[in-house]
């Protein structure tokens, strides 16, 4: 529904998942924002300021502005999922094995992907911290799979795709192999 709200895309299909029915534009506007909306100059750096995707939404969901938006990882949304009663498994940095095993047990994962490598972008943080990310963030959801291949719900297509374990794996890692699992 708009630009950037992935993230909110694939919350809204784990949630359903758990009996819990929340709109994408309902979502987004409870997912905490982290600002600057749009980047601000730092006097004395060649890098700007911008918000912190582990706090909140960082620039505009439905783009626009200076550099439109970018996204959200795993924190905010976990945080979004357990006010609708969802506690969402953490599973950053497993290994691909792992993640697989709790998609075959039934159970769907929101994962964060790279599209491509790259381009990155590195700002500072509101509390100065400098990050950089893969401009070509994306989240999808796991919903199941076989030997050698995950079926993905992805809210770019609005398709359900069937990507390789290899795929899957090499576009994981470009986002830091985060992931959230359904309880």
């Amino acid at each position: 529904m708009l630009h950037n709200d992935c993230e909110v895309t694939a919350l809204s299909t784990l949630l359903a998942a758990a009996g819990v029915h929340a709109g994408q534009l309902e979502l987004q506007h409870r997912l905490p924002s982290s600002g600057p909306l749009d980047p601000e100059p730092v006097a004395g750096s060649s890098l700007f300021r911008w918000g912190d995707p582990e706090r909140g939404f960082v620039g505009r969901p439905a783009g626009g502005g200076s550099e439109g938006g970018f996204g959200v990882y795993e924190p905010p949304i976990q945080r979004l999922a357990a006010r609708f009663g969802i506690n969402l498994v953490d599973l950053r940095g497993r290994r691909v094995t792992a993640v697989k095993a709790v998609v075959l047990a039934g159970r769907p994962v929101l994962a964060w992907v790279g599209l491509a490598a790259g381009p990155y972008l590195t700002w500072l943080t509101p509390s100065g911290r400098k990050i950089t990310v893969n401009l070509n963030e994306h989240a999808v959801v796991l919903v199941g799979g076989g030997p050698g291949y995950f079926l993905v719900d992805n809210p770019l297509s609005g398709e359900r795709e069937r990507w390789s374990d290899g795929l899957f794996s090499r576009r994981w890692k470009l986002l830091g192999r985060r992931a959230l699992a359904l309880r």
